[in-house]
């Protein structure tokens, strides 16, 4: 294994994903995972870090979902966690608001999706969404939490990326926003949960050129020098080894050990590697050409 992987597995595995549920209380037309109905309990999550931690030691725990939000539980276990000095990043759509329940906002990083302008981002989120997740940022902000934006890409929003950041920078001024392409057909076909088209009208996607030209202008999902694996816990009890993962490294319960050796046997590669190398989340050819 190349030094500089080995080096970058070393830093990840400090590093846990966990994906507790599917279900949301939105109804995306571009959302690409079935709302499956298993959802891990906060015990078996504490359980799972408790194991994980008695390995190696958990600094960063990024949440997604679904909607995290809507679990009735997150709060409280955000707040166990950040107590134990953990550093907390939830993945959310902003349109559930219990910023008031979480106790440390120093330890916690919110990322919000924003899909483009806002008659664009309701055309795909729903009517009025864009307000209430614009809202959800501008109180995480003044509240003190770390904020930044996740954005899905495709051909029509593409084109008004130079507006949306200034519309943005008017906003919040400042603020880290991360471009996702919209998941490509080959994603899709090979996926076994996250495979569901949604509408194509108005929200087509990228081409190679399109690909190609956000990745090396842009801050990018997945990052074009790759390195985005991790231990992945998802709602099932399946544990892959990144968050769009499709090929299992094991379950909940299985050894911590042999998780972390399976993850690190599967790791190859360009730049710093990725734990499916013949796949890389559908864009193969895109991250080769770069």
């Amino acid at each position: 294994m190349k030094k500089d992987i080995s080096a970058h597995i070393d830093n990840v595995l400090h590093h846990l994903y966990i994906n507790p549920l599917e279900k949301c209380n939105l109804a995306c037309k571009i959302c690409y995972t079935k709302k499956t109905s298993p959802i891990l309990m906060e015990k078996e999550i504490l359980a799972f870090i408790e194991r994980y931690n008695k390995e190696i030691e958990v600094k960063v725990i990024t949440f997604c979902g679904g909607e995290v939000f809507t679990l009735s539980y997150f709060p409280h276990l955000i707040n166990a966690l950040t107590k134990r000095g953990i550093f907390i990043q939830v993945i959310t759509n902003g349109t559930v608001d219990k910023l008031d329940q979480l106790k440390d906002p120093n330890k916690i990083s919110l990322i919000v999706s924003l899909d483009g302008l806002e008659q664009y981002h309701d055309l795909n989120r729903g009517k009025g969404n864009f307000k209430k997740s614009t809202a959800f940022l501008s109180k995480a902000k003044a509240m003190g939490f770390h904020t930044e934006i996740f954005s899905i890409v495709t051909k029509q929003n593409l084109k008004q990326i130079e507006d949306f950041e200034k519309e943005i920078y008017t906003l919040f001024g400042n603020i880290d926003t991360t471009y996702h392409p919209r998941k490509p057909m080959a994603y899709l076909n090979v996926h076994p949960v996250s495979n569901i088209e949604g509408a194509v009208e108005g929200f087509d996607f990228l081409d190679k050129k399109e690909l190609v030209k956000l990745m090396l202008t842009k801050k990018t999902f997945p990052p074009k020098d790759l390195g985005c694996y991790q231990i992945s816990l998802v709602s099932d009890g399946t544990v892959y080894g990144c968050c769009e993962g499709f090929e299992a490294l094991g379950r909940v319960n299985d050894p911590i050990s042999q998780l972390i050796s399976k993850l690190k046997s599967k790791i190859k590669g360009p730049c710093l590697g990725c734990s499916q190398p013949g796949f890389l989340c559908g864009i193969k050819d895109i991250i080769e050409s770069i």
